[in-house]
């Protein structure tokens, strides 16, 4: 019985010997394609994640349609942060700052040893996204695929005319998004626009960009009841609030549609040269100061109405020569004319300087009146009239520094130039 195992065994043997003729290096290939490559002819490394799988060059140039995708490491553990860069640079020609923006945002930093930020990419590329929108929302990559995938076919459920118009609702969770598109898309029949993204940048005037960036991070003005939303936008729109400032402020929404109009209408009988969304939300008291600052600057500036001109007619310039002064120190623009008067009145009436003293130094204007009037008491009390202003509008240390050297010097000039 041993002998006949031992005469199988060998049959077997030689059998396996006479099949097995094949080319090894052959039969390596045939593990992931059922064709065979000239080895001369093989393709150079891609950083592309998803590169094409390496084709036949028959002689009609046509590719094989039943060609394997080759199995790439990176596209599941990621790749190094210098292979990243290079392939986002051969698909966007970012310059060196929109690269680095890119490279430096936090989610992707943290994610692009672990997945393969390139595929994401690939897939938002596919898809339609613009080399804009990686820029202004570098962590796109850092999405995970799979997830992705279930979010942009919610997005597309949606009346969605490019997918750049709604980049920002991509970082929501799935479970998040899901509500959301659904909100939008029960309006669908009842709203021209599609929904309320394109409804908003509808009447705002205002691209469909800038609407969903302002609004991915306040989604109930997308889930709130259409027509307290409706009314309180029109009420916005009535009164002449800017549309981006409509957008950055969305929180005046939360209120009744009637407590909206009346601050708004409060606001516009004050003649506020600006009506923001915050005076809608903001407290009673902070409110009416707020009133009561625009009805004393009117009523400083009378017949004026600019500050540039108040200015020229209480210095003595023209108009021009006023905006000049005004821009050597910018901060001037921000500063109320119920400001400048007071101390466009201390310095000229009480400590009289003169117009042009004032116009060479127009930082005084912006400067405390309390602590300059401190000041100039102080040296006016040592015998020190300063020739400039200057020295008023200095640090502490500065100032100190100026009046010990004063002191030290036992002189009583009638005028003293700043050093």
């Amino acid at each position: 019985m041993l002998r006949n195992l031992l005469r199988s065994f060998e049959t077997v043997l030689r059998l396996q010997a006479t099949t097995n003729t094949a080319p090894i290096a052959c039969s390596k290939r045939l593990l992931f394609t059922q064709y065979e490559l000239d080895p001369r002819a093989r393709a150079r490394k891609s950083l592309f994640p998803a590169a094409t799988a390496t084709t036949n060059a028959f002689p009609g140039g046509h590719e094989v349609d039943n060609e394997y995708v080759p199995y790439r490491l990176e596209q599941e553990t990621g790749s190094r942060a210098s292979v990243l860069a290079e392939a986002i640079r051969e698909r966007f020609r970012f310059t060196d700052a929109e690269l680095q923006r890119i490279m430096s945002d936090e989610l992707v930093l943290r994610s692009y040893r672990g997945r393969s930020l390139i595929a994401t990419m690939d897939t938002l590329i596919m898809e339609g996204v613009s080399r804009r929108s990686f820029i202004e929302y570098p962590w796109l990559i850092s999405l995970d695929n799979k997830r992705l995938e279930l979010k942009l076919q919610l997005i597309k459920s949606m009346d969605m005319r490019d997918i750049n118009h709604f980049v920002p609702f991509l970082r929501l969770t799935v479970p998040r998004l899901r509500k959301l598109v659904s909100a939008l898309n029960s309006e669908r029949s009842s709203m021209p626009q599609g929904n309320r993204i394109y409804y908003i940048s509808e009447k705002l005037q205002v691209s469909p960009e800038i609407v969903t960036k302002y609004l991915s991070k306040r989604l109930f003005i997308l889930e709130m009841p259409y027509e307290m939303f409706e009314k309180n936008l029109q009420h916005m729109i009535d009164y002449n609030v800017s549309p981006i400032n409509v957008l950055k402020d969305l929180w005046a929404f939360r209120y009744t549609p009637k407590s909206v109009q009346l601050r708004l209408e409060r606001a516009k009988r004050a003649k506020k040269d600006k009506i923001m969304p915050w005076m809608v939300r903001c407290p009673e008291p902070i409110l009416q100061r707020s009133l009561k600052l625009s009805l004393d600057e009117l009523q400083v500036l009378g017949k004026f109405s600019t500050v540039v001109e108040y200015l020229a007619h209480r210095l003595g310039f023209g108009v021009s020569e006023a905006k000049a002064i005004m821009d050597r120190h910018p901060q001037v623009h921000t500063v109320r004319v119920t400001k400048i008067k007071e101390v466009l009145d201390y310095l000229l009436d009480e400590a009289q300087f003169t117009r042009h003293e004032i116009a060479q130094v127009p930082r005084v204007l912006c400067h405390s009146l309390k602590t300059t009037k401190e000041r100039f008491d102080e040296l006016k009390s040592h015998g020190c009239r300063p020739s400039s202003l200057v020295i008023l509008c200095r640090s502490r240390r500065e100032y100190d520094k100026f009046l010990r050297h004063w002191i030290s010097q036992a002189i009583d000039p009638p005028n003293i130039s700043d050093q």
